[in-house]
């Protein structure tokens, strides 16, 4: 899956309900992020999830070392 023209790898997707929006690429990111209360879902709703946040959403892997959408950014693209 690619978000404006970023290439995302991961294992799944960790949601806040409201707007943070994190990809887990590895088991230890999706441990850590259960283990703070984090809904996990697959990667392949990933658009679903960003369309249906509120407008302060934004995409980072869990680590927080990569940004794929930052806050308020417009004419977001997915491409699979």
């Amino acid at each position: 899956m690619k978000v404006n023209g970023k290439e995302i790898k991961g294992k799944g997707i960790a949601y806040d309900g409201c707007h943070k929006i994190y990809i887990l690429e590895d088991e230890n990111d999706e441990q850590e992020a259960y283990d703070m209360g984090y809904e996990l879902y697959i990667l392949d709703i990933l658009e679903k999830i960003y369309n249906n946040s509120c407008s302060l959403r934004f995409i980072n892997n869990w680590k927080l070392d990569k940004c794929y959408v930052a806050q308020f950014e417009e004419n977001v693209k997915f491409e699979k």
